[in-house]
């Protein structure tokens, strides 16, 4: 009899131990989806490059972005893009705005996915100019 009690309390902790472990891995049956975020990749010219005034960028957003969503700024004003589709993802290209030079400037990118998720990235490149001599970022 004893045995008996014995066996079915270590039957009853043992089920308390593993079902914990079991709702770790996700066992509560969500349905939610993973967010997918755009990213991109490919920087053109590369971070830190000495770029002309209103020279050309591009770079390649990921198959997740949405294409109504890019926005592209330099220097925070706004920068008009072109895309076309390549592999599964975007060939962004832009052209820094006049009156920028003898600077720094920060290409930032900002998009949505489809799913709604957001993503941001970018890079720095210096405006060559009349002013040579430049102070490092």
């Amino acid at each position: 009899m004893a045995r008996i009690v014995m066996t079915r309390t270590l039957v009853f902790f043992g089920c308390f131990l593993f079902s914990g472990a079991l709702w770790a891995y996700g066992g509560g049956g969500g349905t939610s989806t993973a967010c997918k975020k755009p990213k991109f990749s490919d920087f053109d010219p590369p971070h830190l490059a000495a770029l002309a005034p209103e020279s050309s960028f591009s770079f390649v957003a990921n198959e997740h972005t949405t294409v109504s969503s890019l926005a592209v700024t330099v220097k925070k004003i706004p920068v008009s893009v072109q895309t076309v589709v390549k592999g599964r993802g975007l060939q962004v290209t832009g052209q820094l705005p006049e009156g920028l030079e003898g600077s720094y400037a920060r290409i930032a990118i900002t998009a949505k996915s489809q799913s709604g998720c957001k993503g941001q990235g970018g890079w720095l490149v210096r405006i060559t100019g009349s002013d040579a001599s430049m102070a490092t970022p």
